[in-house]
């Protein structure tokens, strides 16, 4: 149907921010797929301000619209900046899951013909914000697919690309407590994880924990280690299709983890 990059004005940004969205054919309501982009940038001092609309003007529209028109799920690729999706309680105009959550939602729903249905996917930081997501709003997400998450509240060494910049070690403990991931264990969630085999062995490692705790408390889910690095081609587009792919099958009544 249409492939456009938006802007909306936001304020818990403080700033215009793009993203892109991607409809399939029909008139909808469409179910609607949220994709979260990784960290586009690790140099230089934390800046708050969104990923300018260079970024999205340069996604791959022609697959993104091959997905949406054969799963009839619509995809938007929300704007992350290098906010982690977080709200950072030390930064005022970094407050990412607000945006996403109280702005980005009812802007899309005043203007396109959405309809209930939700998933998440990510990439990196995307997969981050994907689960913070997913455990903050369960009511709001019923299929979740990350690759390569970066997941910085596990435990162990969460330092480095900024997230000391948006929370002291305290404030992160106090924003992730210990049973945060228990908002994952759900009969109604379908969700896929996947990380590279070569990937940095944090990385690796906290993907692998996430999976351990899924296990061992009987929570469906795919899992797959896969050949590569922390690249988003091929894997993490694949579970861009994978759960439009289960948002189609759960808006018809039907379909299983595979």
């Amino acid at each position: 149907m249409s492939a456009t990059v938006e802007t909306l004005n936001s304020t818990c940004l403080q700033a215009s921010v793009p993203f892109a969205v991607v409809l399939p054919d029909g008139g909808g309501p469409f179910p609607v797929l949220y994709d979260l982009h990784g960290l586009l940038s690790d140099e230089g001092p934390y800046d708050p301000a969104p990923t300018d609309r260079a970024y999205f003007e340069k996604q791959p529209f022609r697959k993104l619209q091959s997905i949406a028109d054969e799963t009839g799920v619509a995809i938007v690729r929300a704007n992350g900046g290098r906010g982690w999706y977080i709200d950072s309680p030390r930064i005022k105009n970094s407050q990412y899951q607000s945006h996403i959550v109280t702005e980005l939602f009812q802007w899309l729903e005043e203007k396109f013909p959405m309809s209930g249905k939700q998933g998440i996917s990510g990439h990196s930081m995307g997969g981050m914000g994907a689960i913070n997501l997913l455990c903050r709003y369960p009511e709001l997400f019923s299929v979740g697919a990350i690759h390569c998450a970066s997941l910085r509240f596990m435990p162990g060494d969460h330092h480095g690309s900024y997230i000391e910049d948006l929370m002291s070690d305290d404030e992160l403990r106090a924003a992730f407590p210990d049973d945060f991931l228990n908002a994952l264990l759900r009969d109604d969630l379908k969700l896929r994880i996947t990380v590279g085999e070569n990937d940095k062995e944090r990385i690796v490692r906290e993907n692998r924990a996430l999976h351990q705790f899924l296990l061992a408390n009987h929570s469906p889910h795919v899992y797959e280690e896969t050949p590569g690095g922390h690249e988003y081609i091929p894997h993490g587009l694949e579970g861009v299709v994978w759960a439009a792919r289960k948002l189609s099958a759960s808006q018809r009544g039907c379909g299983g983890l595979e």
